[in-house]
């Protein structure tokens, strides 16, 4: 897929906003960490976003800016590519890794910021909202705190944003959605497992006495009788309990 650093920017076009982390209302604040040292670390993709399932999902552009627009199925059809950044922030009070969803000029603000700030990790920041819920015009203000030792070392370990946040799709994979709507695996993922009704019936039902013979009535025998005729009477061959693989994936 497309990735991009601060110097290829201009190159990709597009927009939009939201994300996993967010400030839901007007002046609401966040103390945060910027996941990185330098303005080098920070990268971009170049995304289209699909539905899936009923939810809108990214996924990756198969094609650099400069290459035709036939390497990717999706450009090739005509959807729009979106340049995004997906910021990474470790929420202090929460201690947890987060993603914020920015277009491409939060870059410049990313770059004025590791300008001042060497390495960007040691100096945690508030973010402020400034805009009511569903604004258009919504912003965000950054304040800078008072900068201490913190490596990314001390932090928990950067995600892998390919493959989880974005659908890492091939060239094929992406031809079979636009051609049925949906990815071939995530269909397979859901059918179960194939059963014979006949067969089913057959063995649940072999062992059945018929209806018009008469109970087959066993002998008991008295708790005092001798050894030998509790060993001669017979007894079931060995049961097993078969227990069923209950593995899940999470």
């Amino acid at each position: 897929m497309a990735r991009f650093n601060v110097n290829e920017v201009e190159n990709y076009g597009g927009q939009g906003g939201g994300g996993f982390f967010s400030l839901k209302n007007d002046k609401d604040v966040a103390t945060v960490r910027f996941m990185y040292n330098t303005i080098d670390d920070v990268e971009g993709y170049s995304v289209h976003e699909i539905e899936v399932d009923g939810k809108k999902r990214y996924v990756n552009c198969l094609r650099e800016y400069d290459q035709p627009l036939d390497d990717c199925p999706l450009c090739a059809a005509k959807f729009k590519v979106h340049a995004r950044l997906f910021v990474i922030l470790y929420n202090i009070e929460s201690e947890e890794v987060k993603i914020w969803d920015r277009g491409k000029t939060f870059f410049s603000k990313l770059s004025s910021l590791c300008a001042r700030y060497n390495p960007l990790v040691s100096t945690p920041f508030e973010i402020e909202r400034n805009g009511k819920k569903g604004d258009t015009k919504t912003t965000y203000e950054t304040y800078a705190l008072d900068t201490d030792d913190v490596t990314l070392e001390d932090l928990p370990e950067v995600p892998e944003l390919l493959g989880t946040l974005i659908l890492d799709k091939s060239y094929e994979e992406l031809e079979f959605f636009l051609e049925n709507g949906y990815f071939e695996e995530d269909v397979e993922e859901q059918v179960p497992p194939e059963r014979n009704p006949k067969n089913d019936r057959r063995n649940s039902t072999s062992k059945r006495e018929p209806a018009n013979e008469a109970p087959v009535r066993r002998r008991r025998i008295p708790a005092s009788a001798p050894a030998e005729d509790k060993a001669s009477t017979s007894h079931p061959t060995d049961r097993r309990r078969t227990v069923e693989n209950q593995d899940r994936f999470f």
